[in-house]
């Protein structure tokens, strides 16, 4: 699986990418189908770095967070959009699954929406773009990494290093738990 990053787009890129998957929702026959709907509807390649690299990953989360899942449109996208790092994952020239990650602080890095194509699950897709948004946090300095996971899937993280810390609670609708990891240090260059 190859990677590729958008670092905190600016607003205008955002709202571009996320208008053409508002623009591909009305032609997906079903909620996981925009993705591949979005690929139809811009020239942008997935390789970009830019419109086609995040247009796909927010496809990716829109099918998968609000069309599987059932949250409200409006809390998938928000204002730490422009404050993080996406990466989005492609294989076989097909974009499977995205992430993204910012800073809270100087030495803690925040791992966030995780999403995986329905149809690419259970290939290692997850793991792999955990490793690239731990390798983001330990070369920008990062010593650790936390994140909210979902209840359901708390084991996966666990398998991957994450130890549980604090009780349940709800994001979305969704019972969550907090989640860290310490990272192997490095310089900052």
């Amino acid at each position: 699986m190859d990677q590729y990053h958008v670092i905190e787009p600016g607003v205008e890129l955002v709202a571009t990418a996320q208008q053409a998957v508002n623009s591909a929702i009305s032609t997906a026959t079903d909620p996981t189908a925009v993705v591949d709907a979005v690929g139809k509807r811009t020239d942008d390649p997935l390789t970009d770095g830019g419109v086609g690299t995040l247009t796909a990953v927010f496809a990716i989360r829109r099918a998968v967070f609000v069309g599987e899942q059932g949250v409200d449109p409006a809390l998938e996208w928000d204002d730490a959009e422009t404050a993080a790092t996406h990466v989005l994952g492609v294989a076989d020239g097909r974009a499977v699954g995205t992430a993204r990650i910012r800073f809270v602080d100087d030495d803690t890095a925040k791992a966030e929406r995780l999403a995986v194509r329905q149809s690419d699950r259970r290939q290692g897709y997850g793991r792999r773009l955990m490793d690239a948004v731990e390798a983001y946090a330990t070369h920008s300095g990062a010593t650790r990494c936390k994140l909210h996971a979902q209840r359901r899937v708390e084991q996966f993280y666990r398998s991957i290093g994450y130890r549980t810390v604090g009780d349940e609670f709800e994001e979305a609708g969704i019972p969550h738990i907090a989640m860290v990891t310490d990272l192997p240090t490095t310089q900052r260059e």
